[in-house]
């Protein structure tokens, strides 16, 4: 993935119902990119990047010719979706509320459109 199709990437994810912060992470683990204060996005920065070894080394593990792509957590107020693509990481942070009403409306809107 290019430079500027991460930086697109990165600017159409902001837009998306709910999202309250995405941060663009570096291979070194810098964040490049943020819509958050640059010491919060350090701090999920680096709190993830274990995260994603972890989930890395047990995708190779248990799959050779395999490789992470995506990790998502849920809390019961937040969703925290960790894609990776060669030496760029992204994290997205979305409020739980407006996501699930999001794709309620979503799922509602495709029902009434097969009718």
């Amino acid at each position: 993935m290019t430079s500027s199709n991460v930086q697109s990437t990165f600017d159409r994810l902001v837009q998306l119902p709910g999202v309250v912060g995405a941060i663009l992470i570096d291979g070194n683990g810098v964040p490049v990119r943020t819509n958050l204060d640059a010491n919060v996005a350090k701090l999920y920065a680096n709190r993830m990047r274990p995260l994603v070894t972890l989930a890395r080394s047990m995708v190779h593990d248990l799959a050779d010719n395999d490789e992470l792509s995506y990790v998502r957590l849920r809390t019961h107020r937040q969703e925290f979706m960790v894609a990776t693509e060669n030496e760029h990481t992204m994290i997205l942070i979305q409020d739980n509320r407006a996501l699930d009403e999001s794709r309620r409306s979503s799922v509602a809107s495709h029902r009434s459109s097969m009718h």
